[in-house]
This record gives C-alpha cells, structure tokens and sequence, in this order.
C-alpha cells in the first residue's frame, strides 16, 4: 500500500512541467487616442496631434531578472492657440505562442505602472482590454499568431502655448519560454525578449523627435554570466550600459528595439540553490581521510566557495571516500562543485577528481526495512577556472547524477575517488562543494 504522498509523488512525476511567460511587444511611446472609443467601444484607436510637439524623448531601460523597469520621459510643446485636452494611451500587446493558450491579463505581466504630468502624479481612467487579434509576427517563423493588448488610459490638458513634461514608469515583464520535463532535474531556460515600439509617438506634431536619448542598462546580465543582443538602434556599450542620442529621429517608420538577452546562468544557479537539500535532512557527513588545518568535510556543504575538503592520504587519494546520511530523502540530482576555487592559484595547484564511483542506498518502495544498492561511474570534466559566487555556480558546476523528479527515497550516498586531473603543484585532491537537490 502507497502512502498518499508517494501517490502524489507518482502523479507528478508523470506531468510535464512547463514554465513560460507570454511573448511582450511594448508599445511603450503610447500615444494620444480617440478618448470617446475608450467609454464606448473599447475599441482605441491612436489620433494626429499635429499642433503638439514631440522635442525630446527620454528612454531609460533597466533589466533586472525576467523584468525590465522602463522609464520614458516626453517634452510635449502645444503650438495651439487654446488648451489642449489629450487622452492618452499605453498599450502592452502580448502574443499566444503555441504551448500558452491562456490570453487573459496577468498582474504579473505589468507590475506597476504610473504616469506623471510635470510631477505630478495622473490617475489611471482605464484598463481597456481589446479582443483577440490575429497579426503576423516575426515570432514564429512570421507565421500568424494571435495577440492581445491592453490599453492603460489617463487624461491630461496641454496649457496654450506651453510646455510639459510627461513621464511614465513601469516594470514589466519580458517574453520567454522555459521547459522542464520528469526526465530532467535541470529545467531550461530560454531568451529573454523586450520589443519597444517607437511609431505611436508618431501622433505628435509632424512625426519626428527633435532629440531621442536611448540608455539601456545590462549591467547585471553581463557581470552574472549572461549575454544580450540588440537590434533597431545602433547603441554605444560602455561596460554594460549602452546609449546613443539622436537628432531628428523619425517615429513615421522607424526600427523597433528589440531586447533580447540571456540570463541562464544565474537563473540556474537561483534554481539550484532553492532546491538543494536542507541540512536538516543530512544525518552526517564524512570523510576516510582529511587533510590537517581548515580542510575539514563539513566545508562540503557550507556553501562558501572559498573552503574545500582536502583528502589527507599520501599520494592523489585514490579510493578516499565522502559518506552522506540522509534521512530518506527523494533525491533529485547531485553536483559537485569540483577542486579548490578559493583562487585560480588554488583550482590550479591542487588535484581535482576526474573519475568517481557514486553509490546510493535506495530504500525499498516495498519493503522500508530492506535497500537497494546502485552503483555507476562517471567522468568529470576538467573545468575553466572562473570565480565562483552564488550567481554562477552553475558554470563551475559537475553534474554527477540527474534523477528527473526521481522519487526514490535515498538512505546513504557513498562518492570514491578513482582518478584525478593532476594539479600542478600538488598532490592534495579538492572539493569546494557537494550539492544535493530535491523537491520540497
């Protein structure tokens, strides 16, 4: 007889996980409406404004994670003779791909949103929702796909003759697809994607901005390990700040800016580190030898990468163990973050394991007294030292073993040492960290 839990285990290890966001195109200019729809139809459509300025446009991107923060500034001039009432639209499209069949709006899709009219903060009139649309799209292989907008709507007035600044902030979330199957542990992770569209701007005055300044800040992609691409807009990258100012820039049919990025590896890394093991769940760990000073096999599981455990035997180690306890815990994967990467002086000098026997004490699904042994070997990679922090430990990283969503309950792991990658100054065989992971 299962327990109910082991039932559950089952059943869901039997699923296909899928884990996505929807694909975002960004009108992020907005634009001035036909404000009478709004209230009637929902059905917006964007207006010529053409005694109102654009001078300047002031573009501010941040990416953070999945999100980026977008801050656009207006400098709006009225060449009216009378003042000016705008109703003013911000819409986000957002696309079905062909494993996301849900297009209902999502809080989580736009965070926060405001809007401020020479400081001065602009209530929010409406979310205007507009039905399914089919649209072609590069996305796809340009085949057809159906897209959903939502419209954000405040009212504002332009005094005659004057100037304002109008301001909106938001953080949204960017496009992507990310897959995990029973099969595998370790889930993939797909391009993040921001598309910004220039062309509503085009509704004021006669189409063109007098002066566009463009920021975009990667700065946290590229320092974690993560790479971006751009395309629409030629930007000068300065340490992961790129920006460019133009004069003149045409709104009428101008190059989208498309944002695309990865950040896997400190995504990866955020996974791991969520679902490793907790201590409590680790009986005891130990080790046949270590080596005398702080070299101890509690560094194994510390999580500093500055500490290793050092075998103490004479010669490379060979046949030195590493014990682990558990108690009963349905083990997913194990890793190892392999050598001594408290410097590239210490990965290097030091001997690292090339071939390891791993051993698991299964506990019978039937039978809980009774347990099963597996054995295997496996080769590890001698790895390109790169510093080690908790944003990309998955570059340093050793996969030993992935169990999918393995629901076996694993009693004692036994890891042995059977050949090592040479140091180039000594004997001592090195290993920063075990990573033991699992479902809560």
């Amino acid at each position: 007889m299962y327990s109910k839990a082991f039932y559950n285990l089952i059943m869901r290890s039997l699923l296909l996980l899928i884990i996505i966001a929807s694909n975002f195109k960004v009108y992020s200019n907005g634009g001035p409406i036909d404000g009478s729809s709004v209230y009637k139809t929902g059905d917006i459509i964007l207006v010529n404004q053409p005694n109102i300025e654009l001078l300047q446009e002031d573009l501010k991107i941040t990416i953070d994670g999945d999100y980026s923060f977008v801050s656009v500034t207006y400098k709006l001039k009225s060449n009216n003779y009378s003042d000016s009432d705008i109703t003013y639209g911000f819409p986000i499209q957002f696309i079905r791909d062909e494993v996301n069949y849900d297009l209902k709006w999502k809080d989580e899709y736009l965070p926060s949103i405001e809007f401020l009219l020479d400081g001065e903060k602009l209530e929010i009139k409406h979310q205007v929702d507009i039905a399914t649309q089919h649209v072609k799209t590069d996305y796809n292989g340009g085949m057809s796909a159906e897209m959903r907008k939502s419209w954000h709507v405040v009212d504002f007035n332009i005094p005659k003759e004057k100037t304002v600044i109008l301001k909106v902030n938001y953080k949204i979330k960017n496009g992507y697809q990310d897959w995990s199957t029973t099969k595998n542990f370790f889930p993939s992770f797909g391009e993040r994607k921001l598309v910004y569209d220039f062309s509503p701007a085009k509704k004021w005055g006669d189409g063109t901005v007098s002066t566009l300044n463009v920021e975009l800040n990667a700065k946290d992609i590229i320092e974690s390990g993560g790479s971006i691409s751009i395309s629409g807009l030629e930007l000068t990258n300065n340490a992961g700040i790129y920006s460019s100012t133009f004069n003149n820039f045409n709104l009428a049919q101008p190059d989208e800016l498309e944002i695309s990025y990865s950040n896997e590896v400190k995504k990866l890394s955020n996974y791991i580190l969520n679902h490793r093991v907790n201590k409590k769940y680790i009986k005891s760990i130990t080790a046949t030898s270590q080596l005398e000073g702080n070299y101890e096999v509690n560094n194994l599981t510390d999580l500093n990468y500055n500490t290793a455990w050092v075998e103490g035997k004479n010669g490379d180690g060979i046949g030195e163990k590493i014990v682990i306890n558990l108690e009963d815990y349905p083990l997913a994967a194990i890793c190892l973050i392999n050598g001594y990467t408290k410097n590239k002086g210490t990965y290097t000098t030091n001997n690292k394991i090339k071939k390891l026997r791993i051993e698991r004490e299964i506990v019978d699904y039937e039978d809980s007294t009774k347990t099963n042994i597996e054995s295997r070997e496996i080769l590890l990679d001698d790895l390109e030292f790169k510093e080690v922090s908790n944003n990309n430990l998955s570059e340093m990283m050793s996969i030993v073993e992935d169990y999918g969503e393995g629901f076996s309950r694993v009693r004692k792991i036994t890891l042995t040492i059977l050949e090592v990658h040479k140091g180039s100054k000594y004997s001592d065989t090195c290993v920063s960290e075990v990573l033991l992971m699992g479902f809560k």
